[in-house]
């Protein structure tokens, strides 16, 4: 944005050169002989590069992926969910909320007032983080800034992952909390399939 002030008749008027419009809000009062000095180094103080985005580089993950398979990485059978899954990929930013399990979740009896076992059962059966991401050849680093399980924000998620036309796999290979704690026995996969 770049700003300037005017004077007309000895006001002063903001010029918003961005929209090309004249600001007749600033006050309409003459002001002291040591404004237009002020004037100047606002002028130059808000003289800024706009910016859209923050500067990130194009990568395959970018768009809008839906759920279609969970592989529990036991040796089982792959989970084919009941629920629909996203995972959104932006320039740097991410955001997944899936529900891997094959059974239906729990609605609570009475809407939006769970029982405490409802809750239980409402809270085991959804993945839910958003964050940002950084990617270093084939693996993707997931740090939260908000998750379903308060102890992931600060911790981080890393996966290996294959994009072929527009089928994602994500292959998670090491979770890691806030302070420093792993999950035993964890490993797994999600397919994924672009739908934007």
């Amino acid at each position: 944005m770049v700003l300037s002030i005017v004077y007309f008749g000895g006001l002063p008027y903001c010029i918003n050169h961005n929209k090309k419009e004249l600001d007749m809000s600033l006050h309409p009062r003459k002001l002291p002989s040591y404004t237009p000095f002020f004037a100047l180094l606002l002028t130059v103080a808000c003289q800024q590069t706009p910016s859209s985005e923050p500067a990130y580089p194009a990568n395959d993950l970018v768009g809008v992926w839906s759920l279609i398979a969970v592989d529990p990485g036991d040796g089982s059978p792959l989970i084919d969910p009941s629920q629909p899954g996203l995972y959104i990929f932006k320039a740097g930013y991410y955001s997944a909320v899936f529900a891997p399990g094959t059974d239906p979740r729990i609605k609570s009896e009475v809407s939006f007032q769970p029982t405490p076992e409802e809750m239980v059962a409402q809270y085991e059966s959804i993945i839910v983080n958003t964050g940002t991401y950084e990617i270093d050849g084939s693996t993707v680093t997931f740090r939260p800034i908000i998750a379903k399980s308060p102890g992931f924000v600060g911790g981080y998620l890393v996966s290996t992952f294959r994009v072929e036309g527009d089928t994602l796999v994500l292959s998670e290979d090491t979770l890691v909390s806030v302070d420093g704690v792993s999950p035993p026995d964890f490993g797994g996969a999600l397919t994924l399939v672009r739908v934007e």
